[in-house]
């Protein structure tokens, strides 16, 4: 997976997630990024939330209440949220369709960490989900407040998403 394929050119504020054991591994995209420069902000959940944490080389990692490793250190203020201020989403999930449709895990922490981030469409970042080949599917379950994707990037490659209306 290169992130380079998604990424504009510059400094960004990007987000991405430590995987887990079933997803594909995120640990040489993080690395990545913080090489390339810029800001990387990384989850830590805070009851039912996500908060972000600025990352760097240096930062220590802490086993979270889900068994991720999450970054220890100070969070950033939610309000406003640095989301609707990064520039790329990397995102988890189990799925995502040909219209961009994200199956999570059933938490809900990223659908209510993206509920209120402008689309890319509408000026917010460009969302990526994270996936395996084979879980990019013709179609996902979805709810009104499932958030969606506008591109996957896979181990072969982006896949775009096909245009949607409304």
């Amino acid at each position: 997976m290169f992130a380079h394929d998604v990424l504009p050119d510059g400094p960004l504020t990007v987000t991405a997630y430590q995987s887990m054991a079933f997803e594909p591994g995120t640990a040489p995209l993080i690395a990545a990024l913080v090489s390339r420069g810029g800001r990387v902000l990384l989850p830590r959940i805070a009851g039912a939330e996500l908060r972000w944490v600025p990352i760097t080389r240096d930062t220590e990692f802490a086993r979270g209440p889900l068994g991720i490793m999450e970054p220890v250190g100070p969070s950033l203020d939610p309000v406003p949220s640095p989301l609707a201020r990064a520039d790329v989403l990397f995102v988890p999930g189990l799925a995502v369709d040909r219209r961009g449709r994200r199956l999570g895990q059933g938490g809900g922490y990223y659908d209510k960490a993206l509920a209120d981030v402008p689309s890319h469409t509408n000026g917010g970042p460009l969302r990526v989900a994270v996936l395996f080949d084979d879980e990019v599917l013709d179609v996902v379950p979805s709810t009104e407040h499932d958030c969606v994707v506008d591109c996957v990037l896979t181990p072969a490659g982006v896949v775009t998403i096909e245009a949607r209306t409304a």
